[in-house]
């Protein structure tokens, strides 16, 4: 069994592959300019944790004068940015009939625009997955609220990142991810944290793992 566990953002879309609890792979999506020295880091990730995997958009979401000029511009970037998650994801699933797949449901601690954005871009996703990744099996997704997710691991519902971030170093739950190449990435790069702060899409990557989780725990408990 293959299960897809997506955590969603327009800027850093993290997602982790988990084949029977026991192998892990992760896809981290970057819709931004970064530093060149970040550029430079993760490409050395990939060489020294080949499990792990970036991938870059072209277009980038600008405000323009008109109103419809932006949000085609939006449009355009969100369209680009799910492709990319469906071309990765294909390359990854052999047989959908076998896969499950779960997302983090959106958070309403935003708000305005954000909210909007982020709610027509998981909107787009979600079909994606459905239509592309599922053959329109609708039944093979699941999606949970970011403190059910959080609580998954063993934190509270409203812990921050960084929180997250510890507790997936010290116990990850499901003790095979210990062999990760993300729970080595984790362990062994201190560079990770700038300011107290997780850095993304590392952080990005370490909350797709919550759904790899969750599910496990529902299987444990079915």
């Amino acid at each position: 069994m293959t299960i897809v566990s997506i955590d969603f953002s327009i800027l850093y879309p993290g997602i982790c592959i988990c084949r029977d609890f026991k192998d892990f792979k992760w896809l981290a999506g970057i819709n931004t300019t970064i530093r060149k020295k970040d550029q430079l880091r993760f490409e050395e990730i990939e060489s020294k944790y080949p499990a792990i995997k970036f991938f870059y958009t072209e277009s980038r979401r600008k405000k323009e004068s008109e109103y419809y000029l932006t949000e085609r511009i939006k449009l355009k970037n969100y369209y680009e940015l799910i492709s990319k998650i469906s071309k990765e994801l294909k390359g990854e699933i052999t047989d959908p009939s076998s896969t499950i797949i779960a997302i983090e449901g959106i958070s309403f601690g935003s708000s305005g625009n954000s909210l909007v954005d982020i709610a027509q871009a998981t909107g787009m996703l979600k079909l994606m997955l459905v239509d592309e990744v599922l053959d329109g099996d609708s039944d093979r997704i699941f999606i949970f609220s970011p403190s059910e997710l959080k609580n998954a691991i063993g934190c509270k519902g409203n812990a921050g990142k960084l929180e997250i971030f510890e507790k997936f170093k010290e116990d990850p739950v499901i003790d095979s991810s210990r062999s990760s190449d993300l729970h080595k990435l984790v362990s062994t790069e201190d560079w990770v944290i700038e300011k107290e702060k997780v850095i993304s899409p590392i952080i990005d990557m370490v909350d797709s793992y919550l759904g790899i989780v969750k599910i496990h725990q529902l299987l444990k408990s079915s």
